[in-house]
């Protein structure tokens, strides 16, 4: 049995636009963030999702709800799809970070799989959104879900179900920026990744 999966990102908040780390605190969305999913929600109702599975953060239950009241569903709230926690850096710009955790921003950075400090590393938050995400493909009979939720845990999920080694990533998603993916009894597929309104 093939279904297909979306991965959506939320829309734009002010720490997006000021450069600050979320982690999982609970940043609202701003009114051009409002604006994106409203119009990312009128594309995405075009894969006609029977179920939407959002974080409870505000900024991605919100932005499940555009599209929720599109497709004519009530989404779950999953505290597995929140974005990767982030410490004591959450709140902080890089620069700020960078005056205290100089080497271990640096090494952060770089790619390297390590935790902020009292945060998840890249491959902790990746591994809990990946396994919430399979859990709930394998059981629900929906064919089409739409996963609602954060830019690093979204990236770092699908990297791991795609079973990409270190030396390839996938970039992103911009706010509002959505995947879409196929899971096959046999594989995970990747048809689309970055996809964003314009």
């Amino acid at each position: 049995m093939t279904k297909t999966v979306l991965f959506w990102r939320h829309g734009q908040t002010d720490f997006n636009v000021a450069g600050r780390f979320q982690g999982q605190s609970d940043v609202p969305l701003n009114d051009a963030g409002r604006a994106q999913a409203e119009q990312a929600a009128r594309r995405l109702a075009d894969f006609a999702p029977q179920l939407i599975v959002s974080s409870d953060l505000s900024r991605a239950a919100e932005t499940a709800d555009s599209l929720a009241a599109l497709v004519g569903l009530t989404p779950v709230r999953d505290e597995r799809l929140r974005e990767a926690a982030f410490g004591e850096w959450e709140g902080s710009t890089r620069a700020e970070v960078a005056e205290t955790w100089p080497s271990e921003l640096a090494e952060w950075a770089s790619g390297a799989d390590v935790a902020p400090p009292g945060g998840e590393s890249r491959s902790e938050s990746g591994s809990r959104v990946a396994a919430a995400v399979t859990d709930i493909v394998e059981s629900s009979d929906a064919q089409t879900i739409a996963f609602v939720a954060h830019g690093a845990v979204l990236r770092g999920a699908a990297e791991i179900l795609l079973e990409m080694n270190a030396s390839g990533r996938l970039g992103v998603l911009g706010n509002c920026g959505h995947g879409e993916l196929i899971r096959s009894d046999r594989a995970w597929v990747l048809r689309s990744w970055g996809e964003t309104v314009r």
